[in-house]
């Protein structure tokens, strides 16, 4: 790109200043080429040093064959006159040309222009109006190198010099019409001699919908829309600048730095992403270039509708937010690549979390400069200014996403950190990811914000819970009074016992992770399900792991739930030193957690006494009787008719392929097998058959809720393959089968309460 330069005097005036300093009657500058070796090894006096008032003017002297020179008093003999002076000061262009080795159909080459002429910078000011790295108004208004500037704005400088012909022309001419117009001419020429081939080439090229790599340069012009696909996404963003170069193998490329915006968990600013289009022989079409103006993109209405829309999405999520995702997550690795993982579930959106938990992939961003246009503090949207230093980074040769390129993170109190409404133009450019924890998979990602949902969350999750009901109201009262409460008591030491933490006890199957998880989805809070094996038994991690889950907890205001505890909360013995750390850790931690944890376990006796003062809830759970199995099986089965009619409404699978009826020499499925097809889902989504007498039945069943849904869900498969609706044939065949499982389990639970009772 051209460079431009400014300066407030030239090197004659330098030169003149230092004439007259030199002449100046000061202390005289005795030392010359005449001085004898006897006055130079004077010793002055240590009262005069530094008292002249007064300039000692030294110049280098003759270099040595390493590039060496020795400081001289004399000015050099073979110094001449500068280039540029008084004489030269008076033409509209200075024109600096160079030898050229390479061309053999001339001698010299343009290098650059100095734009002197005040009526050409006023022709300018407009042209290059918007124009990164231009400013117009500078004293020496300099271009170098291709002329990026003025070749990119070829069009409107032809169409600005035309429309000054045409009001010369006029009668009411102004008297430096004329010479606007000789002194625009003059700079037209001077481009068009040098650029003739190039601009006539681009032109060319642009109206056919092709271009040469070699003229991919003229094609993108900076603050220009590009689009491009990334990582399998829509991407629009703005242009920042461009430069031919090599990728990490050394493959000849065209780089292009491209700027977008993104939220930092704090603020929204932008980023700068290199994506690069790779070398290629002759003429390729515009449309298919991996990356290009947006201009030239045969839908680019929609496109701009299209991730408008998305934009608002993102904006929407910044800060923390509980929501449901079904897609690809991933991350970047030690190597550079990317972990996908396949996630559908629920996850935490939170963009700050992602920094302070992944110091290693922080969010960086260039805050955005809101330009208010006379609108009130704070309301509509700024435009997109970039600031900081435009350095180019090599370090990075990838075109399918990647770290950003620049920018720097801020804490999430900064006073400067203020919610800015996204405009348009920046909803357009922004990123299409959001970063985030999937609860389920453990792991904090990358989600792309189009496979980010709403939560449609059970509203006969904890109806369906089976526990007397005044439990049930305790258990609710006290976690959602304390979640809107939890910092208003504390304890003597700051940050100390401002948690609850509820103790759920009991046999397998009773409800004990059901409570956590229907409290959880009735509340609408995330549900953070941690067990022994998520945080190791090594004491020197297990302290870093537990406290940034309980930290991440305490800032979404989730509920914790820590099932199968009794490897922490175990009596401490002398003889198991490793365990008995992992306890004093677990309690220490414990005692600063600010948010509400849920212990499952059916060995309390064996409870370390310390952990007795820091549980403020106990619940024992009980055996389910006749009463309560009933229950569990009228909840599973009313479930599973409302899952039925749900997959009724859903389009039949057919039951041939439209590769088999190929291979059969038939072009799609008959209607035979359409109607056979319909037949089947609708007999496969029948409500179940099974009337209150089989419930009765059932529920005399020694099983706990865990068991009677295993039962149902594979009765459920069983009735599915069979064509039929659940029946209570279906739920006999499945006994039968697993008869034997449920005497082991309830011999070994009897054994084991035989053992700890």
């Amino acid at each position: 790109m051209g460079r431009q330069h400014s300066s407030s005097s030239s090197d004659s005036e330098a030169e003149n200043n230092v004439n007259k300093m030199s002449s100046v009657k000061l202390t005289p500058d005795s030392a010359t080429p005449k001085d004898t070796k006897d006055e130079q090894l004077v010793k002055l006096n240590p009262n005069e040093v530094g008292m002249s008032c007064g300039f000692k003017n030294l110049y280098s002297g003759k270099e040595d064959k390493h590039g060496r020179f020795q400081w001289q008093t004399t000015i050099p003999e073979d110094l001449g006159k500068p280039a540029e002076d008084a004489e030269s000061e008076k033409w509209a262009i200075v024109v600096r040309n160079v030898k050229t080795y390479n061309d053999p159909k001339k001698v010299l080459s343009l290098h650059s222009i100095l734009i002197q002429s005040p009526l050409l910078k006023d022709l300018l000011k407009d042209v290059l109006e918007g124009y990164p790295g231009v400013t117009v108004g500078l004293k020496r208004l300099e271009f170098s190198g291709r002329f990026e500037p003025l070749i990119h704005r070829w069009a409107e400088l032809t169409a600005a010099i035309e429309r000054l012909k045409q009001k010369a022309a006029c009668d009411d001419a102004d008297s430096t019409d004329a010479d606007r117009v000789k002194h625009a001419e003059l700079l037209q020429d001077l481009l068009a001699k040098e650029f003739k081939e190039t601009i006539e080439a681009s032109t060319d090229l642009k109206e056919k919908g092709v271009m040469t790599y070699e003229h991919l340069w003229t094609l993108f012009q900076p603050s220009a829309q590009v689009y491009s696909r990334q990582m399998s996404q829509d991407r629009i963003f703005k242009l920042h600048s461009s430069k031919y170069g090599e990728d990490v193998y050394g493959n000849p490329v065209f780089w292009l730095t491209c700027q977008y915006v993104e939220y930092d968990g704090t603020r929204w600013g932008t980023n700068k992403l290199n994506v690069s289009i790779p070398a290629f022989e002759g003429t390729k079409p515009i449309t298919s270039l991996p990356t290009m103006p947006l201009e030239h993109h045969s839908s680019k209405d929609e496109m701009k509708a299209k991730l408008i829309e998305r934009g608002g999405k993102v904006e929407k999520l910044a800060g923390s937010n509980y929501c449901a995702y079904n897609g690809v997550g991933w991350r970047l690795n030690g190597n550079g690549g990317k972990d996908k993982f396949a996630v559908k579930g629920r996850i935490v959106v939170d963009t700050y979390g992602w920094n302070k938990f992944n110091p290693n992939w922080c969010i960086y961003v260039t805050a955005l400069h809101v330009k208010q246009d006379g609108t009130a503090p704070g309301v509509g949207g700024g435009t997109m200014e970039f600031s900081g230093d435009d350095e180019y980074d090599d370090s990075y040769g990838g075109s399918d996403g990647g770290m950003p390129v620049d920018g720097f993170f801020v804490d999430e109190d900064d006073e400067a950190s203020k919610k800015v409404v996204l405009s348009d133009e920046q909803k357009m450019i922004c990123t299409p990811l959001v970063r985030g924890y999937a609860l389920k998979e453990k792991l904090w990602l990358n989600f792309f914000v189009n496979a980010v949902h709403d939560i449609e969350f059970s509203d006969r999750a904890f109806e369906s819970l089976v526990l007397p009901r005044n439990q049930k109201e305790l258990i609710l009262g006290f976690t959602a009074t304390q979640q809107s409460y939890m910092s208003s008591f504390d304890d003597v030491v700051a940050g100390k016992g401002r948690g609850i933490i509820l103790l759920l006890c009991g046999p397998p199957g009773v409800g004990k992770t059901l409570t956590a998880e229907s409290v959880a989805e009735e509340m609408k809070v995330p549900l953070y399900m941690m067990s022994a094996g998520d945080l190791g038994l090594d004491p020197r991690h297990v302290e870093s792991k537990l406290q940034g889950v309980l930290d991440m907890c305490t800032r979404w205001n989730a509920l914790l739930l820590l099932d199968e505890a009794d490897i922490f909360l175990e009596q401490r013995s002398l003889h198991e030193l490793e365990r008995n750390k992992l306890v004093s850790i677990f309690l220490r931690v414990l005692e600063y957690y600010e948010g509400i944890m849920f212990l499952t376990t059916n060995r309390v006796e064996t409870f370390d006494p310390a952990f007795q003062s820091r549980i403020h809830i106990s619940i024992q759970y009980e055996e389910l009787d006749v009463k309560s199995r009933k229950t569990v099986w009228d909840n599973f089965l009313k479930q599973h008719n409302i899952a039925q009619a749900s997959a009724r409404e859903r389009t039949p699978k057919m039951l041939v392929s439209a590769a088999k009826a190929a291979s059969e020499g038939r072009a799609t499925p008959g209607e035979e097998e359409e109607e056979e097809a319909k037949k089947l889902h609708y007999n496969r989504t029948h409500p179940h058959q099974m009337d209150e007498k089989d419930i009765i039945q059932l529920s005399e069943l020694s099983l706990n809720g865990r068991q009677i849904k295993n039962i149902l869900k594979t009765a459920q498969l069983l009735a599915g393959k069979r064509g039929e609706g659940l029946k209570m044939e279906h739920v006999d065949t499945v006994m039968d089968v697993t008869q034997h499982l449920h005497k082991t389990t309830q011999a070994s639970e009897q054994a084991k309460n035989s053992f700890f009772y």
